[in-house]
């Protein structure tokens, strides 16, 4: 028992080792790889790559020949586009199995496989209704909940692809659906009545029952029902009056119509036609030994002679009853009066105006408006008297009378006319006069209606609304349209005509509607159209529908992208950020419209979200790959996947995240030495580097940051060049450590560093002499250096003496008034005796007057002494005698004088400032060298000393002993009178002595001449001592 058991796993094993099975969907296209027998069974294991390549695959049994197979590479394909409904039907489950054969003839090798192939079923079957319309006859009054078992759909396609709902359409209608599901997935379909019809009311209905797959979306198949409500006997008939009453002389020919009844019925046919009898209440024995009555028109008529003096009144029932099953009946009551023949009855005569059918009928339109005259009665009466006098009446209230002169009337329509109410009048004149007993006379004739067409054709509904589905052949029946009209005759036939080119067409005899093209849904999802209802009267008259065609989704569109390639830039060293967003398509809904979208990376760098986003799944390096290139699929989601792919480029922007690498120098080679004798400009070495990103990123600059002493080397920033800038002496070799800072120009910018030993080697060579030409270089920068350096300095210079200048002068101003008040009691202490023996006046004003000139220079400081002296002092243009010495005190002065100016150095020069100047400053009379912070004096500068010997012939001489320095005066003109002297008290007045000796500009300054000094007279205004 064990060995069999065994026996029968190693058997199963081996059949499952030589079967495989493939799964496939139905209608994919021909030569679709369906596997590879050489995969499915791994036949490359234990054989070498020759045995391999020569294996050959052929068929063994390949039933309905479906697929093929490739005879060197074993590929199983599809030889057709398989149908699994034409070739499965029904069944759950649909196979093929297949005998493969593998031999090969290098080798001794054959075996054969057992393949099964499963076919899955795919949503390409809609539900169909056959017929796809059917017509239900509803009786009206019919329960609530009464149903009427309709046809199910079919659906070749299995399992969920099938039908598996019902629905009605429309939902609130009058009908609803009652749906059985059974074990065998089919399915029972009942129509439940939901409400009470009135076929009076509405006699036809309309709706749609719709069977739906589970496809998403569901493949839907349509059935339209037409429901007729069946007349059941609900309406009795229905007389114009209650009673009828007339009367009839007694002579009255047998067999004359006196008088008509005229019942209707709602109902139609057998249950809508009226017949007439005599009630069974009535005497009938005596009413039909008299009267009769016609059945089929409802006119009485006289069946025998009338006897006044018999009977003169006869009063019975008629009754008008239906001719359905159960029939139904109305009564009229009719009221007959006999008159006495003693009385002539009046006699009538009619003529109908047109229309007129003999003496009995008259034809009229149903549109004749009231009060139009139909015929003339002429009515005569020959009796005497009262007798004669004849009053007329007209039995139906549709007519009437008017009188037209003693003897005529005429007969007007006085309502309405409806043919499709009541196509037939009879109309009984009754004429009567007053005699006793009074007579009458009737006149009976029928008024015929004439249709006219007032009724258009009115559909049984308002909207039609059905579905379809796209991309249907042309002639597919869409649905079924009905009007009605009320008219009759050619006023009642209809043609049907659809109002535009919508891609539909109508029968126009029956009203079916189909296609007259393929629908397209994504052009015209929804078609409303205008149904028209044409009758062949005269004018036509039209009544329309309107029809909904809702044109369903198929999915026959692929998903398109908005352009043919997209472009993105994103900077690298970022993860998960948004790259850009593609946008897909599709113009199909529901499934077929929803896009899913899929990255085809092979470097897995990106990710795509549901919206079409595109983010990095991880950090980009720009160094490593500046573009990755791939495609994005755009797939719906309907049953037949459709998709489409683009192109997609992703730029890497550099960022500035490598900083740069320096070649040369490294940690291995980082010195050069060059004699120090070598030519200025030359280039010693290149500081070489990299930058691993690109552009602005990768942009180097070169810097020396430390280590070039006496500038001794220039680093050109841009190319790296070292070049030798500056030459000194050095005794021994000296090195340089240059720490060189290389940065990029990104931002942030980033740098790195590198160290360069420069040494200058010495050589016991004697120094060579620069070339001729360099020197002259040298020496041409040297002075453009010291001439600049020159005009800068005395630039300052100047401006620091004007500052100095300008604020000692303004000191000078201050204090200029102290110093003539200081000057004024010193000139009073030089000889008091003279004072207070010579009457003098001394002005207040004196000691207000201000000096406003300021100077360093010697003769400046004269200016101020000669300024004080003993002159005639003018203020306000007043003239004051002040202090004159003597003649010999004068001569002593001029001499002091003329050797001051011979040697201004001497002690005399001392005392003769003194004088004027001590109470001043200590400073302005020092005539020494030292620096008194305000530069070189202008003493110094201009000393007489210095001057050429004629100038010094023409110096005064002065006395030692005065303590004022004489002022020289012009000599006395022609009349020997002096000019008066007038000082120079404004500075306007101020003469330019630029350029002249001291000497030069102490004689222009007081209008002394120089040749003509040895006449110079005592009588100077000058006091003299001499």
């Amino acid at each position: 028992m064990a060995t069999l058991f065994i026996l029968l796993c190693l058997f199963t094993e081996a059949i499952a080792q030589n079967l495989v099975t493939f799964t496939i969907k139905e209608g994919i296209p021909r030569l679709h790889t369906v596997g590879s027998i050489p995969d499915a069974f791994n036949l490359a294991a234990n054989l070498s790559r020759d045995q391999f390549e020569s294996l050959r695959y052929q068929f063994l049994a390949n039933p309905d020949n479906l697929f093929e197979i490739g005879d060197i590479s074993g590929d199983l394909k599809t030889n057709t586009s398989i149908d699994r409904e034409s070739i499965c039907d029904f069944q759950a489950d649909c196979q093929r199995d297949l005998t493969v054969t593998v031999r090969s003839k290098v080798f001794s090798y054959t075996k054969i496989f057992s393949i099964q192939v499963i076919i899955q079923d795919t949503n390409d079957n809609s539900p169909i209704f056959e017929p796809s319309s059917i017509r239900l006859a509803v009786p009206e009054h019919s329960s609530i909940g009464t149903s009427y078992k309709i046809p199910s759909a079919t659906d070749k396609d299995v399992g969920i692809n099938s039908v598996q709902t019902y629905e009605i359409i429309p939902k609130n209608g009058p009908f609803g659906l009652n749906v059985t599901k059974s074990l065998d997935g089919s399915f029972f379909i009942r129509v439940a009545i939901k409400q009470i019809f009135d076929r009076e009311v509405q006699d036809y209905y309309q709706f749609n029952i719709r069977a739906l797959d589970g496809g998403s979306p569901p493949n839907v198949g349509v059935l339209t029902v037409h429901v007729d409500i069946e007349d059941i006997n609900d309406n009795s008939p229905v007389f114009t009056q209650t009673t009828y009453n007339t009367s009839v002389q007694e002579n009255i020919t047998i067999g004359t119509n006196i008088l008509q009844c005229v019942a209707t019925d709602r109902d139609i046919q057998d249950n809508g036609r009226v017949s007439y009898r005599f009630s069974m209440r009535s005497d009938l024995d005596a009413i039909r030994s008299k009267f009769s009555i016609n059945s089929q028109t409802g006119q009485i008529q006289v069946a025998s002679s009338l006897n006044y003096g018999e009977q003169n009144l006869y009063e019975f029932f008629i009754e008008a009853f239906d001719h359905g099953a159960e029939a139904r009946v109305s009564q009229a009551k009719v009221i007959i009066s006999v008159l006495d023949a003693g009385n002539n009855a009046p006699s009538m005569e009619i003529a109908f105006f047109e229309g007129g059918n003999g003496s009995h009928s008259v034809n009229v339109r149903e549109e004749t408006k009231e009060d139009v005259s139909i015929a003339h009665i002429k009515v005569s009466d020959s009796d005497p008297g009262q007798n004669g006098q004849v009053d007329c009446s007209i039995s139906n209230v549709a007519f009437g009378l008017q009188a037209i002169g003693p003897s005529g009337y005429l007969v007007v329509v006085k309502s309405s006319l409806d043919y499709e109410t009541v196509k037939s009048y009879l109309v009984t004149v009754t004429c009567q006069d007053q005699g006793t007993p009074s007579m009458s006379s009737s006149l009976s004739f029928t008024v015929n209606i004439v249709d006219d067409n007032d009724n258009a054709p009115k559909f049984v509904a308002r909207i039609y609304q059905v579905f379809i589905q796209e991309n249907k052949s042309a002639g597919t029946r869409v649905t079924e349209v009905l009007a009605k009209d009320k008219d009759s005759g050619v006023n009642a036939v209809i043609r049907y005509a659809l109002d535009g080119d919508y891609g539909l067409e109508i029968d126009a005899s029956t009203g079916v509607i189909v296609t007259s093209r393929p629908l397209d849904r994504e052009a015209t999802p929804q078609i409303s159209v205008k149904v028209l209802a044409v009758d062949l009267g005269n004018p036509p008259l039209t009544g329309s529908t309107t029809l909904i065609v809702n044109v369903q989704d198929v999915n026959d569109n692929t998903p398109r992208f908005n352009v043919t390639r997209y472009n993105f830039h994103v900077p690298e060293n970022l993860n998960n950020t948004k790259v850009g967003t593609v946008y897909a398509m599709d113009l199909d809904t529901g499934l077929n419209g929803q896009i899913i979208y899929k990255v085809n990376d092979e470097s897995n760098s990106f990710d795509i979200r549901s919206d079409g986003s595109i983010f990095t799944k991880k950090p980009l390096n720009y160094e490593a790959k500046r573009l990755h290139t791939f495609t994005v699929t755009a797939r719906d989601q309907g049953n037949q996947v459709l998709s489409t792919s683009v192109d997609v480029r992703v730029h890497v922007d550099d960022v500035n995240d490598n900083p740069p690498k320096c070649v040369f120098p490294d940690e291995y080679n980082h010195t050069v030495s060059l004699p120090y004798l070598t030519k200025t400009g030359s280039l010693i070495t290149t500081v070489q580097a990299y930058d691993a990103d690109s552009g602005r990123n990768s942009h180097l600059t070169f810097r020396i940051l430390s280590g070039n002493g006496h500038r001794t080397f220039k680093l050109d920033p841009n190319s790296g060049e070292l070049f030798y800038d500056n030459t000194f002496i050095i005794k021994k070799d000296s090195i340089f450590r240059l720490n060189i800072s290389i940065s990029d120009q990104g931002e942030p910018s980033l740098s790195s560093m590198c160290v360069l030993e420069v040494t200058l080697t010495h050589t016991n060579v004697s120094m060579q002499p620069f070339s001729e030409e360099d020197t002259n270089s040298k020496y041409v920068v040297i002075c453009v250096i010291v001439v600049i350096i020159t005009i800068f300095f005395s630039t300052v210079l100047i401006t620091v003496i004007i500052i100095i200048k300008r604020n000692d002068r303004r000191n000078r101003e201050r204090k200029s008034e102290q110093e003539k008040l200081r000057n004024l009691q010193q000139f009073q202490g030089i000889d008091k005796r003279y004072y207070q023996n010579q009457p003098h006046t001394f002005p207040e004003q004196l000691s207000k007057k201000k000096k406003k000139e300021v100077s360093f220079s010697l003769e400046d400081e004269l200016d101020k002494s000669l300024d004080m002296s003993g002159h005639s002092i003018v203020d306000d243009q007043q003239n004051y005698n002040v202090y004159h010495p003597g003649p010999e005190e004068d001569k002593l002065k001029q001499l002091q004088f003329g050797q001051f100016l011979i040697n201004p150095n001497s002690d005399r020069k001392n005392n003769l400032l003194k004088g004027s100047h001590d109470s001043s400053s200590d400073t302005s009379t020092d005539l020494t060298t030292s620096d008194s912070g305000r530069g070189g004096s202008d003493v110094e500068m201009n000393h007489p000393s210095n001057a050429p010997d004629e100038q010094k012939k023409n110096i005064l001489p002065y006395s030692r002993s005065s303590s004022f320095p004489p002022t020289l005066n012009t000599p006395p003109d022609r009349r020997g009178a002096r000019p008066p002297h007038k000082p120079d008290n404004s500075a306007s007045n101020k003469k330019d002595y630029t350029g002249l000796t001291p000497r030069e500009t102490f004689e222009k300054k007081h209008g002394i001449n120089r040749h003509s000094q040895e006449s110079i007279r005592s009588e100077s205004c000058l006091p003299s001592y001499v």
